[in-house]
């Protein structure tokens, strides 16, 4: 874990943490778009003081992590798709590339280098096992820290083609008892598959960093159906946002997308109480819009 936040924090790192307490509320921009002087927030009720808010056109690292080992067809769409659009993006926004297989591991520094970028794209190596559930938490620990000491827009983006029945772990809960008719896991075979989503969701309430993901191959199957609905609600519990691709032509419209909304995502920062730890509701207003945020955060721990 540390030679991969050496790699990341030592270009961004620019002071430490102030001695108030800061919350960083992710929302996506609108249409019409937001006016960055008239936002307005209320933090369990009670109005909060924001600071700053930053958005489109800011400065934002975008940590790009790849969870790929299956269609190398599908693989090398997102790759050529990737080489189409990351030189479209403006020069102050940073691309770092990890990825997720075995261990998290960086592959690039946040660069606005599209060609080392698309470099360390074209060679890694998509093989062995899915590991988006297992890496999430250290990955988005990593993305908040970068956050936490910099005063840029960071974002998280996933891009896998995870099978549930790929992982090294075992999420299908099985069969317990074959001959027992009343076994739970023959009622509920996707409950495994919840229970670690619950568990991430809870983990990814600590941090402040928004979760993108782009699946390039939609699983039909009940157990993977959970599986992609999860991802999906760990992406828009964190304010973040995801697509699942169901054939190779969706897939450069997918990556457009959601990398599009995470590039243009706004990120207000709000002054908090120190205390222990809590759970905060957070309502974001732009003028007279209730416009639409991540919503819960628990901070403290």
């Amino acid at each position: 874990m540390r030679p991969i936040l050496g790699l990341l924090l030592a270009t961004f790192v620019l002071a430490q943490a102030p001695p108030r307490a800061l919350l960083r509320v992710t929302t996506p921009e609108q249409d019409p778009p937001l006016d960055r002087a008239s936002f307005r927030a209320t933090i369990n009720g009670r109005d909060a003081k924001v600071l700053r808010a930053r958005g489109p056109g800011d400065d934002v690292v975008i940590i790009l992590v790849l969870d790929l080992c299956g269609d190398p067809t599908l693989i090398d769409t997102a790759r050529q798709s990737f080489a189409e659009q990351l030189p479209k993006l403006p020069a102050n926004h940073w691309i770092a590339v990890m990825k997720a297989q075995d261990t998290l591991q960086a592959l690039t520094d946040p660069s606005p280098d599209r060609e080392k970028t698309l470099a360390a794209i074209r060679e890694y190596g998509a093989t062995g096992k899915a590991a988006l559930l297992t890496t999430i938490e250290e990955s988005t620990r990593l993305a908040h820290r970068l956050l936490t000491k910099s005063n840029l827009r960071v974002a998280l983006l996933y891009v896998t083609d995870s099978n549930v029945y790929n992982y090294r772990e075992d999420f299908t809960n099985p069969v317990i008892n074959s001959s027992d008719t009343r076994d739970l896991s023959r009622r509920f075979p996707d409950q495994l598959v919840r229970d670690q989503i619950q568990k991430a969701s809870d983990r990814l309430a600590r941090f402040e960093v928004p979760f993108y993901v782009v699946h390039l191959n939609y699983f039909s199957d009940p157990i993977n159906e959970s599986y992609q609905r999860g991802l999906l609600q760990l992406a828009t519990e964190s304010g973040g946002s995801g697509a699942f691709c169901r054939s190779r032509g969706e897939v450069p419209s997918a990556l457009e997308q959601i990398l599009g909304e995470a590039v243009r995502h706004w990120s207000v920062t709000l002054e908090t109480e120190r205390g222990k730890a809590r759970a905060l509701a957070v309502d974001l207003f732009n003028g007279d819009r209730d416009v639409p945020n991540r919503a819960r955060y628990v901070i403290g721990k």
